[in-house]
């Protein structure tokens, strides 16, 4: 992924107050590696490239400083709390190897070193579901019956000072070591503290949703809320699929990525919109970016016009999230009318290909 040149500050209300410099008190160093004690079962193992920006994962690296003994020497690293135990050969210089680092898990007895094969991992999730039915692999997760885990951190994005991502220095080793035994819910809620805690969904996430990949017609929906109610279904979200939109484009466009009502089956979505509100539902429209914006959309000359292309090439507007310009843009003219409409929330959906 590459950066433009161009630096934007994102609105206020996006930014995150990041503490990610961790107390130096509760770093070790010696040579190429350092090590950071963020918990008493948490570890930051680094070697060549030290990182001190917020990744995107880990935010909130300033943490209280557990109790921890620290021995460095020309030869080794030899760092022990209450639970863990660390030893590294400086002489290695080799990054981390089995031979030169292994940390002990004191609740169970287990010996870490790098390579391990994470047999025992409870696993995490995957990324989508598409064509899946049946078995499907899952990435490795936080907890583990073996009592560690291991989060490999070198090659995620960093936030720099105007609160943007970008590629970190390349070539280093960012590793993060979770030594809980088999106390999952402790690890879990470390994992958040430095992490950032995840905020309470509104409630009424928790209700009924109504979605149905289908052409329905405004007409066909307000009919289906109706039925629901007469029958005593209760609903609190009624999402909207992709033929709000233009399918039909009449250029390159696949017709799955769009921004411009389709009247012929919406031919008044405030009103639609404010029928869902009556009723109690909120409501959100089917999203598809990757296409980016073609030259069939209301909003096409505004978008090329702000992104400095000449609107009557009809040249499409590539979707590039990774640009401040684009993204202020996409969501200025794009996003905000329709939630100026009432669109509650957005459905970000199919970014599985390698266009996104």
């Amino acid at each position: 992924m590459s950066m433009p040149h161009r630096q934007v500050d994102i609105p206020a209300h996006f930014k995150v107050a990041f503490e990610p410099v961790a107390d130096p008190a509760a770093i070790v160093q010696a040579g190429n590696v350092r090590f950071t004690v963020l918990t008493d079962r948490l570890l930051r193992l680094e070697y060549g490239n030290f990182e001190n920006r917020a990744s995107q994962a880990f935010w909130f690296r300033h943490q209280p400083i557990p109790e921890f003994r620290s021995q460095v020497t020309d030869n080794t690293v030899d760092i022990e709390t209450a639970y863990l135990h660390l030893h590294y050969d400086v002489t290695s210089k080799q990054g981390f190897t089995p031979d030169n680092l292994s940390i002990t898990v004191k609740a169970t007895g287990a010996v870490w070193r790098p390579g391990d094969e994470p047999e025992d991992n409870l696993l995490g999730t995957t990324r989508t579901l598409d064509y899946i039915n049946g078995y499907t692999a899952l990435s490795e997760g936080l907890m583990s019956r073996s009592g560690w885990s291991v989060v490999d951190d070198s090659a995620t994005l960093v936030f720099n000072e105007h609160g943007w991502i970008e590629p970190r220095d390349p070539g280093g080793i960012d590793w993060y070591f979770f030594g809980y035994g088999h106390d999952y819910k402790t690890c879990l809620g470390d994992y958040c503290r430095i992490s950032g805690e995840m905020p309470l969904i509104p409630r009424w996430i928790l209700g009924n949703w109504w979605s149905r990949y289908w052409a329905y017609t405004q007409q066909d929906l307000t009919q289906l809320i109706r039925d629901f109610e007469h029958h005593s279904l209760p609903f609190s979200v009624c999402i909207i699929d992709m033929d709000w939109h233009l399918t039909e484009t009449g250029n390159d466009s696949t017709g799955w990525t769009g921004y411009t009502w389709n009247r012929d089956l919406f031919p008044d979505p405030e009103e639609f919109i404010d029928f869902l509100h009556q009723k109690g539902l909120r409501t959100a429209l089917n999203l598809h970016p990757a296409e980016g914006i073609h030259d069939h959309e209301e909003q096409y000359a505004l978008m090329a016009e702000r992104l400095g292309m000449d609107p009557h090439s009809r040249t499409p507007v590539a979707f590039n999230i990774t640009d401040p310009e684009f993204v202020r843009a996409y969501f200025e003219e794009l996003h905000h009318p329709n939630e100026e409409l009432g669109v509650d929330f957005w459905w970000i959906d199919w970014q599985q290909g390698l266009s996104c």
